[in-house]
């Protein structure tokens, strides 16, 4: 059972990796899109995330032909939770982000001045 699984981590990491590549190429030098994602940033993410489960998958190919059918199958399956909670992660920290440098970006306002009159 593990030769199927191997070959759902690649197609995952095949796929996700081609959807936003398609997107971010398709986009072009674009703001940030819905919600502030920087969509150049959420594509090293996911090349990051998606190298990782290649190299998930030849591990369960390798534990699997080692005679670890059982190991390997909650590998590739605990791979696939952790790629996910690995993008959630990663969009939360873009946001974050990008929040944070929409707020340093606004001027800087000095406070009003203090007259004589207002002390006392």
């Amino acid at each position: 059972m593990y030769g199927p699984l191997a070959l759902l981590v690649l197609a995952v990491a095949v796929f996700s990796a081609g959807v936003v590549r398609h997107r971010v190429r398709g986009a072009g030098a674009a703001p940030p899109g819905p919600g502030g994602l920087d969509l150049d940033q959420l594509q090293g993410f996911v090349f990051v995330g998606a190298a990782t489960l290649v190299l998930l998958a030849a591990g369960v190919l390798v534990l699997g032909l080692a005679g670890r059918g059982g190991q390997a199958e909650a590998a590739g399956v605990l791979g696939l939770i952790a790629y996910l909670l690995y993008l959630l992660i990663a969009v939360g920290l873009i946001r974050r982000t990008a929040r944070r440098a929409a707020r340093r970006a606004q001027p800087w306002e000095p406070p009003p001045a203090w007259s004589e009159q207002d002390a006392g």
